[in-house]
């Protein structure tokens, strides 16, 4: 390095963070390089980035703007002695070398805010000159370190992945560093957890095709390709899964299950294997449970204040039900998560019922769903009510007598949890009721109701604003007339060229009140539970997904797949 570095300034005194090649982002999100606890300052609030013609800084439609030597800016060259400022930090750039040569290239003049022309981009990464044309020459583990090494996120190393099997004993450790000792299939397996890691990816397919094998990944809800195998490798790669998961490698056309986990730096991952025949084999599904992307209690699930509050009391109340709803893939289960892990163990008993049991939570006992013995969700309920539980939460509301009981347990002085597959808040009263649960008990039993759905973020590093179209205007409502700018995704190497880098949920609350009550139990319509609810707070979907658009958090395209028109 040439010494370039920058000097942060805050309340709290000051640090130096070196400037090399890889971006520095800024903001108040945790995943952020550079992370403030500055209010003033957005969640992803800009860039700085060194390129070949200079360390350049990029606003990422922050809030209260970004300022460079006290001027508002959206991209502007750094030269050494430089201030930029957001809110009340302050960060100097100090480089030994001189202004480049290039600094008037007009390629690089930002553009007037007023022309409203979408912003331009970061100069190319320079490696991906020809790495199209060279990548049919590459082997699947040159692939698959190549994506690796494009991720932004370079604070877990292969070596630090550590295999333990089904039986909890240590597969390979991160002693076995030389690939002679660790095998070449072990090795291309931990690459492949260490993408999962580094794309806080949720799911690995390995599909059997006619010429081989194709292994994808899910990352924000959406398949990403990841490397194609030969058949040979294939195998030998879902034999290794098979040995770690203590499932029997000579059956080949039959339904298997099993897990295994992984160890890195400070926490374990676990993971839940399926197997299941297809036309060329077996296709397998690797399932990736990682405590480090999942929200801890309800103030990490990025909800507004208000909403966050009320859940909260909820969650404090002796009794009552807490029902999350939402379609398959929706967050429901994490959200479900945090709530339990708000309340407060140590004083109340907490008990679950989970089909199956995901993550594991110390201080509560977790019970698993096991109809083949006749452990069915209402069975195990009515076996909970003996135990003196405080607390309840029971993984689905899936059919009426579960929903029954769900609901007696919630006006006996039982708190209960639970999700429902409904689509909005309103549309989860209409369920309970078509379920055949009485109206009273739907009325005195029913607390919370929160929906949600997950929307893609649009990566920080390539997004673009442009301006927004009379029609887009009209769609985000009282917002449109004070947006002068959405963004909209292109793709680079930092995100796999999705345009979007990680998810952020989208809330409806809908909190009982006196009047709702009443109105529940005279065969309601919609439009008389929406009266009913005219004097409390309430924000749909849809408007808190046009506030993520309004913000440039997310596009109009993601919004509308995820909520809908």
């Amino acid at each position: 390095m040439d010494g370039t570095f920058l000097e942060i300034v805050t309340e709290d005194g000051s640090r130096r963070l070196s400037v090399g090649q890889d971006p520095l982002t800024v903001g108040r999100h945790p995943s952020n390089k550079i992370v403030l606890a500055d209010d003033q300052s957005s969640r992803f609030h800009c860039v700085i980035e060194r390129t070949p013609n200079g360390i350049w800084v990029r606003d990422l439609d922050s809030r209260n703007g970004t300022k460079v030597n006290g001027k508002l800016i959206k991209k502007s060259l750094l030269i050494s002695g430089d201030l930029v400022t957001i809110g009340l930090v302050e960060i100097k750039l100090n480089a030994p070398a001189p202004r480049p040569a290039l600094v008037s290239a007009p390629e690089y003049e930002p553009e007037p805010l007023e022309e409203f022309d979408v912003l331009e981009e970061l100069p190319p990464d320079p490696k991906a000159d020809g790495e199209a044309d060279a990548l049919d020459d590459q082997t699947y583990d040159e692939q698959l370190r190549a994506m690796a090494d494009s991720l932004p996120d370079k604070s877990l190393k292969e070596t630090d992945i550590t295999l333990i099997n089904a039986r909890g004993g240590i597969a390979h450790s991160q002693k076995d560093e030389a690939r002679k000792q660790a095998g070449e299939v072990v090795q291309s397996f931990r690459l492949l957890l260490l993408i999962c890691c580094r794309l806080k990816a949720t799911d690995i397919h390995v599909e059997p095709k006619n010429e081989g094998y194709h292994v994808r990944i899910r990352v924000d809800g959406t398949m990403v390709d990841a490397v194609r195998l030969s058949k040979e490798i294939g195998i030998r790669l879902c034999a290794l899964v098979k040995v770690l998961s203590d499932i029997d490698i000579a059956q080949r056309n039959i339904v298997q299950e099993g897990h295994f986990t992984s160890r890195v730096p400070g926490r374990q991952i676990n993971y839940r294997i399926s197997f299941t025949p297809s036309m060329f084999g077996q296709k397998l599904v690797i399932r990736v449970l990682d405590t480090a992307t999942t929200p801890m209690h309800v103030w990490d699930l990025g909800m507004p204040e208000w909403m966050a509050r009320q859940i909260e009391a909820g969650i404090k109340a002796e009794a009552g039900m807490l029902l999350v709803c939402g379609p398959t893939g929706s967050g429901k289960t994490t959200s479900l998560y945090a709530c339990v892990r708000s309340i407060d163990t140590g004083q109340r008993n907490v008990v679950t019922i989970e089909d199956p049991v995901e993550i594991q939570i110390e201080g509560i006992t977790q019970i698993p769903v096991n109809e083949a013995q006749g452990n069915t969700f209402p069975v195990l309920l009515r076996s909970l009510l003996r135990q003196d539980p405080d607390a309840i939460m029971v993984g689905e509301v899936r059919d009426p007598e579960t929903a029954r009981i769900a609901m007696q347990s919630a006006i006996t002085g039982h708190l209960v949890f639970s999700t429902i597959h409904s689509r909005d808040t309103i549309g989860t009263i209409f369920r309970l009721l078509d379920l055949g649960i009485e109206p009273y008990l739907v009325a005195q039993g029913l607390h919370i109701v929160l929906a949600q759905r997950l929307v893609r973020v649009l990566c920080p590093f390539c997004k673009k604003p442009v301006r927004p179209t009379p029609e887009q205007v009209k769609k985000i409502g009282p917002l449109g007339r004070q947006t002068r700018e959405v963004c909209v995704p292109t793709g680079c190497a930092r995100c796999l060229n999705t345009g979007y880098a990680g998810r952020r949920a989208v809330y409806e609350l809908l909190v009982m009140n006196p009047l709702l009550r009443e109105v529940i139990q005279k065969a309601p319509t919609p439009n008389d539970i929406r009266i009913a609810m005219s004097d409390a707070k309430f924000v749909t979907l849809i408007q808190s997904a046009n506030e993520l658009i309004a913000q440039g958090v997310t596009s109009f395209e993601e919004a509308e797949r995820a909520v809908g028109a």
